[in-house]
């Protein structure tokens, strides 16, 4: 029996000068419509965040840019990705924290139809995640489509 090859994954990277830079209390959380998917359905394989301070963090994901919504019923809650204070580890000590999940295979669909990432992040720290440069973070996606659209 033939396996069928799979198709290119798409890397997305969020810009840490205009996403995720609010400040965020302990449990708050910032939205943001990631975009450059090359299709509305497909698979998220691996989270990686670069983050100016060693927080706990957690990685949301929603079918819909409504993400939360106080009616549970239109919530399209895709799953998440947590992570740990400790799970942020710095090159010699110095610069930027860095954080990784793989092999995930998350099921993400945009019901939108416009080929974004509905994504939400979250600080679980007791500690405050500063705002703006202080606070400065990064979050990568690698995401697989399922088919070909065009």
């Amino acid at each position: 029996m033939a396996t069928l090859p799979l198709l290119p994954a798409t890397r997305l990277q969020t810009d840490k000068d205009t996403a995720f830079t609010d400040g965020l209390a302990q449990n708050a959380a910032e939205n943001e419509n990631v975009v450059g998917l090359s299709a509305n359905e497909g698979a998220i394989e691996d989270v990686t965040i670069i983050a100016t301070e060693r927080l706990a963090y957690e990685v949301q994901f929603y079918a819909t840019d409504g993400f939360r919504n106080a009616d549970m019923d239109l919530t399209r809650y895709l799953g998440s990705v947590r992570f740990a204070e400790g799970d942020g580890i710095q090159v010699a000590g110095a610069g930027p924290f860095y954080y990784d999940a793989h092999n995930l295979g998350l099921p993400a669909i945009d019901l939108d139809g416009t080929r974004e990432l509905h994504v939400t992040l979250v600080n679980r720290s007791a500690a405050a995640k500063t705002a703006g440069a202080g606070g400065a973070l990064s979050v990568g996606i690698t995401f697989r489509p399922i088919r070909v659209e065009v």
